[in-house]
């Protein structure tokens, strides 16, 4: 069961989490326009930020998502939004990697973590994915159990 807790901690983007805004259609909290929303947002204050996945880092900025940090390997993406500082530079990052720091960054009501992802250059749900990551890795885990004993 720790084995278990230990794994999947490695591919979660903070260490608790508490969707304030899901994925989909919704209302945009300062504009007001209806949009679909291509990700989540995590509640969090001053919180470390992990890499769900490994990858090549690539740091930027824009008006709506603030400081972000963009985690690609192959056809997947991953990208944290509204960053208030980044602990890494441009190159590889590694699963469960610390990258960065919450923040209230760009187009934003207040401090949260804005978590996107896409494969294949197509917006998925984080929900899903980081449900399948962990039962991808309890399942290696159940597998490597019955080959060491």
């Amino acid at each position: 069961m720790i084995k278990i807790l230990l794994i999947c901690c490695c591919c979660l983007p903070l260490k608790h989490l508490l969707v304030t805004s899901a994925y989909g259609n919704r209302i945009h909290p300062i504009t007001r326009a209806r949009q679909f929303h291509r990700g989540i947002d995590l509640r969090a204050k001053h919180d470390t930020v992990y890499a769900i996945a490994s990858g090549q880092a690539q740091i930027g900025y824009n008006n709506r998502s603030g400081i972000y940090v963009s985690i690609t390997d192959g056809p997947l993406t991953c990208i944290y939004g509204h960053l208030s500082i980044c602990l890494l530079g441009h190159g590889q990052v590694t699963a469960g990697e610390p990258i960065a720091i919450t923040g209230a960054t760009g187009l934003v009501t207040g401090e949260h973590l804005h978590l996107a992802i896409n494969y294949q250059d197509r917006a998925i749900d984080p929900i899903k994915f980081l449900y399948q990551t962990i039962i991808q890795h309890e399942q290696q885990l159940q597998t490597t159990d019955r080959t060491n004993r």
